[in-house]
């Protein structure tokens, strides 16, 4: 005859295992809050292109030369300046006679793009920089500086209207504590690119036609919306 101890151990074996408790996820609410704002564009980019033709390669070049040393030579006088090559190229230009292609002579070219934060010295440099180059565009963006300050400001103010909603939300269901269950910060939201579309777009033939007194005195760049959307839940 088995002992009792026996028989109880042998029972406890046998049982099935007692079901783990499942989480309880009672009284989750879910939201998002937004916040946004709007900064100027405080960068200016300037697009100048370089161009020469003619008939002798060896002309071309040297007369392209001369506008392009004078034009970076102009360029390197404004310290806040940045300049980049973003293109040059040479190659023979051709005509139809008779039915057939032959060439006529010869095009050098190059696109600079002169970036600063001085709108005023930006403008200056357009009008003295007619005689070596053609302003094919004019863009502007916001800084990186400014920008992640920017967005610094406006999570800190999404994640505070987070907070406050979720407290008003506690409070108004009749809790009078809640936790965070997840939050999600998003992505930075831009009502625009960080450059803005082609302000000023010309051909070359066109820019060769205009001067100084064509170009505004005023610029206007304009804003920039930075918006973050926070989304999350809270248990009450």
């Amino acid at each position: 005859m088995l002992k009792p101890a026996l028989i109880l151990a042998a029972v406890a074996s046998t049982a099935p295992p007692a079901a783990v408790a499942e989480p309880l996820n009672y009284n989750i609410v879910e939201f998002a809050e937004s916040a946004s704002l709007e900064i100027p564009r405080d960068t200016m980019s300037v697009f100048l292109r370089v161009h020469e033709e003619g008939r002798n390669r060896n002309a071309v070049n040297t007369a392209f030369m001369k506008k392009f040393n004078n034009l970076n030579r102009k360029t390197a006088t404004g310290s806040d300046f940045k300049t980049e090559l973003l293109f040059r190229k040479a190659f023979p230009r051709y005509e139809y006679t008779n039915n057939k292609r032959v060439q006529s002579g010869w095009e050098e070219e190059a696109l600079i793009k002169v970036t600063g934060k001085n709108f005023d010295a930006l403008n200056n440099l357009i009008a003295s920089a007619q005689n070596e180059a053609n302003l094919d565009d004019i863009r502007f963006s916001v800084s990186k500086e400014k920008r992640e300050d920017a967005v610094d400001r406006v999570s800190k103010a999404a994640l505070l209207r987070f907070k406050d909603r979720a407290s008003t939300l506690t409070k108004i269901m009749g809790f009078n504590h809640y936790k965070i269950v997840r939050i999600d910060l998003g992505q930075i939201g831009n009502r625009s690119a960080e450059e803005t579309e082609p302000m000023m777009m010309r051909s070359a033939k066109s820019a060769m036609a205009e001067d100084a007194a064509a170009l505004p005195e005023t610029t206007s760049p304009g804003m920039e919306e930075i918006s973050i959307t926070v989304r999350g839940s809270i248990q009450m």
